[in-house]
This record gives C-alpha cells, sequence and structure tokens, in this order.
C-alpha cells in the first residue's frame, strides 16, 4: 500500500520562480515605501506646512470673529513655539524653526507671547509673523484695517 501523499501526481517541493520574483518585487515595493516615510522633510516643505497651517487658523480665527459678532484671538506663543485660539487646537510650529513676530504692544502678554485679534466687522489688530529655518523663510501678515491674511513663501 502507497503512503496517502504519494497517490496521483507527485507533490512538488519549493516555489516556482514567478512566485520567487513575484515575493521579491513586493519586498523592493516595501523597501522603497519605508525609505520615505523615514527620510525627514526639507527644510522648505517643513516651512511652507507651518506657514500654510498658521494662514488657515489666522483665517478661521477670523471667521468665526465676523460669525460669532465678539472679538476672537490668535495666540502665538515662541517659548512653546505654537499657536492657538478659540476657533483651533493648539498646534506646534516647528521646533528648530527661528520665528520672529510684531504686533501691537496692546496685543503682547510677554517678550515671547502676543496675539492678533479679530474684531465682528472683519478688522483685525494687524502683526507679521515670520517663519525661517536653513534657508527657507516665509512671512505671515495680516492687515488691520481688513483683516486679511497674506502667506508668502521666500
Amino acid at each position: 500500500m502507497r503512503p496517502p501523499f504519494a497517490r496521483g501526481a507527485r507533490r512538488r517541493r519549493g516555489f516556482s520562480l514567478l512566485e520567487m520574483l513575484a515575493v521579491m518585487a513586493i519586498v523592493a515595493l516595501l523597501a522603497g515605501m519605508a525609505g520615505q516615510f523615514t527620510r525627514r522633510p526639507s527644510p522648505r516643505l517643513r516651512v511652507e506646512s507651518a506657514m500654510r497651517s498658521l494662514c488657515v487658523a489666522l483665517r478661521t480665527t477670523r471667521m468665526r470673529a465676523i460669525s460669532m459678532a465678539s472679538e476672537q484671538a490668535l495666540t502665538i506663543d515662541l517659548h512653546r513655539k505654537a499657536f492657538f485660539s478659540p476657533a483651533i487646537a493648539t498646534t506646534a510650529l516647528p521646533g528648530d524653526a527661528r520665528i520672529e513676530f510684531s504686533v501691537s504692544e496692546r496685543e503682547r502678554s510677554g517678550p515671547s507671547r502676543g496675539a492678533i485679534s479679530f474684531f465682528p466687522d472683519g478688522g483685525s489688530s494687524g502683526g507679521v509673523v515670520s517663519i525661517g529655518l536653513s534657508g527657507a523663510r516665509a512671512e505671515i501678515a495680516v492687515n488691520w484695517l481688513t483683516g486679511a491674511t497674506r502667506c508668502v513663501l521666500h
């Protein structure tokens, strides 16, 4: 009597060339993707991302001031390298970036903390924020009369 595995066609052992090539292609694809996830974004990309986040936060805070008919302020904390307002959660800025801001003395609450206030009519207290990192620089300017935010990447 023959063993059960010997009945019919002989069983193959191992893998075919096609199976090995498919596995190698999947491993190569995963290795290529892993390199992208471990690499740190360029300084220009990090500055642009921070600029866009701050611009959206400023515009959102202005819209909230208009819609709620009450003064709303976006606060920038240089010590923590973050910004926040009633309209948005605390958002971090790049820790190694050079951040400078210019706001009115009335809006300063310390040497490293200040705010840009928006009023129900759409106007603001105005201000300028500059974010720099390894040669990349962004400037965010808020017009005091109209409250319009201008964001420029240099």
